[in-house]
């Protein structure tokens, strides 16, 4: 793993990111699906943490996942930062479903502040939520658990 420091523009980009970030849809999400819990073993909501391969950082996560077409669910990301800086952000992620795991995967464009487009791709089975993420900065994994 590399622990190497990342340089003070990257620091500020992040931060500026987190402050500049709507996190307004994950909270509408969250609460929706506190009153009224999903139907399906993919839709609900997710707990957990991201880890980072390149520099070990780790942080809370929370992520709704809700049905939006066929095969697609929106994810709603909510991450913590240094535990000063949370940021939200929406993308869609395709399902393949097989006996007893859904396979997501997807990418979206954070912008430059944040990173660039992020990519992820993992794996529901059961109540757990394993996803590889990278981009132009950084990868790690997100492991979640199912809520509700």
């Amino acid at each position: 793993m590399n622990k190497s420091r990342p340089s003070v523009f990257r620091l500020v980009s992040h931060m500026l990111a987190a402050l500049f970030n709507s996190r307004a849809a994950f909270h509408e999400q969250w609460r929706h699906y506190e009153s009224a819990p999903a139907r399906d073993a993919v839709a609900g909501r997710w707990i957990g943490e991201w880890i980072s391969e390149h520099s070990g950082h780790r942080g809370a996560l929370k992520c709704v996942l809700a049905r939006a077409a066929e095969g697609v669910y929106r994810a709603y990301f909510y991450a913590s930062f240094s535990k000063l800086f949370s940021v939200g952000y929406v993308t869609d992620l395709k399902a393949e479903s097989g006996p007893g795991v859904t396979h997501l995967n997807g990418e979206q464009d954070l912008g430059p502040l944040a990173g660039g487009i992020y990519r992820c791709d993992g794996e529901i089975t059961g109540t757990d939520f394993v996803c590889h993420y990278s981009c132009k900065y950084d990868q790690g994994t997100f492991r979640l658990k199912k809520l509700d």
